[in-house]
C-alpha cells in the first residue's frame, strides 16, 4: 500500500480543522455523488407536471423528497454492502457511522431549495423558479465537470472539454423535457 500524498490523499476519518468539509467536497467520490444527485433532482423537476397547481411548500417537497429517498437508499445499500463484507449485522455504532457518512447527501437539496425560496421572495412564478433551478443545475454540472478535470490534472483544451462535457450532460437532461413533455414544447413552452 502506498503512502498518502500530502495535500492530495486524505484519510476521510481524519479531522483537520477549518476547511475540512470544503476539501472533502472536492474528492472524487463526493463529486460523483453531487453530479448524480443534481441530475436526479433535475430529472424529477423536469418530469413533474403540476407546477401551476403548487405553492412554494409543494415545490420544496418535490425537491426535497427525491433527495431524502436517495439518502435512504444510500444508507440501505451501504449497510447491505457492509454486512456482506463483514459477514454479520452492523452494530449500532457502525449503523450510526453509516448514517452520518451518508447524511452529507442531504445537502444536495440546499441549493435548489434556496433558489426556489429566493426567486419566490423576488416575486417569480414557481414555473420560473423551477426553470432557474434547472439552468443553475446545468451550470453546476459544468462546474463539477471542470473541477473533476482539474483534479485529474487536465489543463488547456482537456479542461475545457471536461467542463463542456458537464454542460452537455446538463443540456441533455434539459432536452429530455422536450421528449417527456411534448405537449408543453409543442404549444410554445420553454425549457
Amino acid at each position: 500500500m502506498s503512502a498518502l500524498r500530502p495535500g492530495r490523499d486524505r484519510d476521510p476519518s481524519a479531522v483537520e480543522g477549518a476547511g475540512t468539509a470544503l476539501r472533502h467536497a472536492f474528492r472524487a467520490g463526493v463529486i460523483g455523488r453531487v453530479v448524480y444527485g443534481t441530475i436526479s433532482v433535475m430529472s424529477v423537476l423536469i418530469v413533474y407536471d403540476g407546477w401551476s397547481r403548487l405553492e412554494l411548500r409543494g415545490v420544496l417537497g418535490v425537491i426535497v423528497g427525491p433527495v431524502v429517498a436517495m439518502f435512504v437508499s444510500h444508507i440501505f445499500s451501504s449497510a447491505l454492502a457492509q454486512q456482506v463484507d463483514l459477514r454479520r449485522n452492523l452494530t449500532g455504532s457502525e449503523m450510526i457511522a453509516t448514517i452520518r457518512s451518508e447524511s452529507r447527501f442531504l445537502l444536495l437539496a440546499l441549493p435548489p431549495v434556496l433558489l426556489a425560496v429566493v426567486t419566490n421572495i423576488a416575486g417569480a412564478a414557481l414555473t420560473t423558479s423551477v426553470q432557474v433551478i434547472l439552468w443553475v443545475g446545468v451550470a453546476s454540472l459544468g462546474f463539477w465537470g471542470g473541477l473533476a478535470g482539474r483534479r485529474a490534472g487536465f489543463s488547456g483544451w482537456h479542461l475545457v472539454l471536461a467542463t463542456a462535457a458537464g454542460l452537455l450532460v446538463g443540456l441533455t437532461v434539459l432536452a429530455l423535457q422536450v421528449f417527456l413533455q411534448p405537449g408543453t414544447a409543442a404549444n410554445g413552452g420553454s425549457v
